[in-house]
């Protein structure tokens, strides 16, 4: 399955380079369209431990997600 990710930067946050340059070096890869990245995933035990490292990574940054499934 495919997790897919939507990012909104504030002006106020962490630069959009290094938000693009954590999430990469989280496992996410970046995509062109409705979203900003995917990354794949087998279970919900593996979507738990992504989504968490997603919110630790994010946190701070002042940076929104949104995140879709399929």
């Amino acid at each position: 399955m495919k997790l897919f990710l939507k990012l909104s930067f504030s002006s106020d946050g962490t630069s959009p380079i290094e938000v693009v340059k954590s999430m990469e070096d989280i496992g996410f890869s970046p995509v062109f369209g409705d979203y900003d990245f995917v990354i794949d995933f087998e279970n919900p035990e593996e979507f738990g431990e992504i989504v968490t490292k997603l919110h630790e990574t994010l946190k701070g940054t002042k940076v929104h997600y949104s995140l879709s499934t399929k």
